[in-house]
């Protein structure tokens, strides 16, 4: 008997709906009891379900019916992220208009409801019931479809809590004291319907700010015989033309052409390569200059750039195993105890032989219970906390990953384009006025980075132009051109545009008719607070190592500059994997890494705390968990100084929602609160944490 074949893949949905923690709690839970599902993830901060599963045993559509049926809605994985913006604007004013339209119901029932005459108290029955039935349907489909799954959140807590205090109202006409609970059940209603209406317009605001996302490969490639395609329909073996400046769609060997081609985000290496007849390139990379005629050589699903993609899946899957702190007690402890707690509530009201007190207080119990404040607490807190840092320049994208700032033992740092620019400039010329005006001259018209660097430095030194002729770029060797009648080459100096005699030491030449007359050298720019980064860090007690994909050299010349004392260079993507993963091991506490390119994005994903800066790859920032958006050190420094109060800051906020609970519950227990009391306790909860958050982030 044979088994089976598994065909295990990977799936990203874009949820919607999700109003604090507990939803994204409820939506992991539900998918992982259905058949197929080896594992998921939901990110409340990005929206994101990362879901792995058997495809020979459940399809997609179904994954996206379940999400649906919880509750909670999928975005179209064709619209743009422009489109996806709409429709979350969309959303969160239906969902403000479905809150205002139950609040206007419910607000003017607070006038004494449990007095007002029986015409009255009829009229209230049928706008409770309006608002129960039609306005919550949602809420209550998601509620029984939980309830179904074998799952209690706060949707089922809401249920219980709603209706019963509707069942119990309506017996107001037998008794008057029970009027109040028709107020208390359509406040029950508007109270979940504005934490929805909170949960949306804080997703709404955090896709604002993150407005697009984008792939390391470009959407697009040109195939040989004239036609452009998507590139998830390139085949192995296709023909694909590369012009000046783009990027090469996926992994290939050139066949026709040649020019200068730019790996710096993809491997690391900080300058770029010359590509010609029989050589590879790899998927992302960007053309220099020349035209390419490239072979594919890979599928989309085998290339470069998908099997960094696949690390970060990886990653992503090993750290999902870790359950926070509302994975702990959502479904497992604090629904079931609240349930638990209202019924003995009621059991032990009863057997006193007061059993009409004892359904009051046990819905009371249910109503304080309700973990809205709880699952608010955390969300609330980061997105105070995230708006204050962004105006510092700092983008925290994951707030989960502030509570691990107090306990960092090492600090991992890319070099290429994190603790340098990325960009070659000029560090010293040798020469005089003339060359200086000759070599900006010819390079103006080429857009290899290395003349941009010789034109921006002429800028700067205030240099003319001239008028050249006849340009003409040779790609890996330099450019030529003619000015006044002489030939003008600036280049490498192993070439025989020049004298062969002169020394190589520099990086680039300049030569008229072929004698040198002035030299560059051009290196890649350490950052402005690179070294004081690095020496305040030190200070602080952490350990840092630099790792790169560039040759050892460099990286040793960077490491001795920056005082660092531990470095690795020449590193794959998978080599900065193990040495993260290895300095991991044994360490008693958290690291965090600090990258911007492709191959760093997977060894960001496996760190504890992952940094981007503001000008590295949209694999890069899509993985981190903070975007050093003003591309300088300074914010992160000052978020390190704070560590200990940020690392107590989301903490804090779930302390305060417990405690009204704790105070609150055992009061409606013994019967101490009465139902608007109650209300009241669970207004203040809320107000308190948003509150909380507000005065916290001020004295950051």
């Amino acid at each position: 008997m044979t088994s089976e074949k598994k065909n295990y893949k990977m799936i990203r949905f874009y949820v919607g709906g999700m109003a604090c923690a507990f939803c994204a709690s409820t939506i992991e839970k539900g998918l992982k009891k259905l058949q197929g599902i080896r594992s998921v993830r939901v990110s409340l901060e990005s929206g994101e379900a990362l879901i792995n599963y058997d495809a020979s045993l459940i399809t997609t559509d179904k994954i996206r019916g379940e999400i649906e049926r919880l509750g909670y809605y999928v975005f179209d994985k064709g619209l743009d992220s422009l489109a996806m913006l709409r429709d979350s604007r969309k959303r969160a004013l239906y969902s403000w208009f479905l809150t205002t339209l139950s609040l206007i119901i419910t607000l003017p029932m607070m006038i004494r409801i449990y007095v007002l005459p029986n015409y009255t108290f009829f009229i209230n029955i049928s706008i409770v019931t309006f608002n129960l039935v039609y306005v919550a349907l949602p809420i209550h489909r998601g509620a029984l479809n939980a309830v179904k799954k074998g799952i209690l959140n706060e949707h089922v807590l809401y249920g219980v809590a709603g209706v019963a205090a509707y069942i119990l109202g309506i017996f107001g006409f037998l008794r008057s004291d029970l009027r109040e609970f028709l107020f208390i059940s359509a406040l029950l209603t508007s109270l979940h319907l504005t934490a929805g209406w909170l949960g949306s317009l804080l997703r709404y605001n955090a896709e604002k700010t993150l407005l697009k996302i984008l792939e390391i490969r470009p959407p697009l490639a040109h195939l040989l015989d004239g036609r452009d395609v998507p590139i998830t329909e390139l085949k192995k073996g296709d023909v694909v033309i590369v012009k000046p400046g783009e990027k090469v769609p996926l992994d290939g060997v050139v066949i026709n052409g040649e020019s200068e081609v730019s790996e710096a985000m993809i491997t690391g290496e900080s300058e770029p390569i010359v590509k010609k007849e029989g050589d590879s390139v790899i998927g992302g990379s960007t053309n220099g200059s020349g035209y390419l005629i490239v072979r594919v050589s890979e599928n989309y699903s085998d290339s470069y750039v998908s099997r960094i993609l696949a690390l970060i899946d990886k990653s992503k899957q090993v750290k999902s195993y870790t359950l926070t702190f509302f994975d702990k007690i959502v479904d497992k402890v604090w629904v079931p105890l609240i349930l638990a707690t209202s019924f003995l509530t009621f059991l032990v009201w009863a057997i006193l032989g007061s059993w009409k007190t004892g359904i009051i207080n046990a819905l009371l119990v249910s109503a304080i219970g309700y973990p809205c404040a709880i699952g608010f607490s955390y969300p609330s807190m980061g997105l105070t906390l995230f708006q204050r840092y962004l105006d510092s320049g700092l983008l925290i994208k994951n707030i989960w990953v502030l509570e691990k700032f107090n306990d960092i033992k090492v600090v991992v740092i890319d070099k290429t384009g994190t603790l340098t620019y990325g960009s070659p400039v000029v560090k010293e010329f040798r020469g005089n006025r003339d060359a200086l005006i000759y070599a900006a001259s010819v390079e103006r018209f080429s857009s290899h980075p290395l003349a941009k660097a010789i034109v921006e430095y002429a800028r700067r030194e205030k240099s003319t132009f001239l008028e050249v002729l006849n340009f003409k770029e040779i790609p890996g060797k330099g450019v030529l051109g003619e000015i006044e009648g002489k030939e003008i080459f600036v280049g490498k100096a192993d070439t025989i545009y020049c004298d062969p005699n002169i020394a190589t030491d520099p990086n680039i030449i300049v030569c008229v008719d072929g004698k040198r007359i002035g030299e560059f050298v051009i290196e890649d720019e350490l950052r402005k607070d690179a070294i004081e980064f690095i020496e305040v860090v030190k200070s602080m007690g952490m350990k840092l190592v630099l790792l790169s994909g560039d040759r050892k050299d460099k990286v040793k010349s960077i490491a001795e500059l920056t005082g660092l004392d531990e470095y690795f260079g020449g590193l794959s993507p998978e080599d900065k994997v193990r040495i993260v993963r290895q300095l991991k091991e044994n360490l008693n506490g958290n690291l965090l890494m600090i990258g911007d390119g492709v191959n760093d994005s997977a060894a960001l994903a496996f760190s504890d705390i992952s940094v981007v800066m503001g000008n590295g790859v949209d694999i890069s920032k899509n993985v981190s968990d903070i975007v050093l958006v003003s591309n300088e050190f300074k914010p992160l420094l000052q978020l390190l100084r704070r560590r200990n109060r940020v690392s107590k800051a989301l903490p804090s906020n779930v302390i305060i929602a417990l405690a009204y609970n704790a105070i609150g519950i055992p009061l409606a227990a013994l019967g101490e609160l009465s139902g608007i009391f109650a209300m009241f306790i669970m207004m203040l909860s809320l107000l308190s944490v948003f509150g909380n958050a507000k005065l916290f982030a001020k004295y950051m």
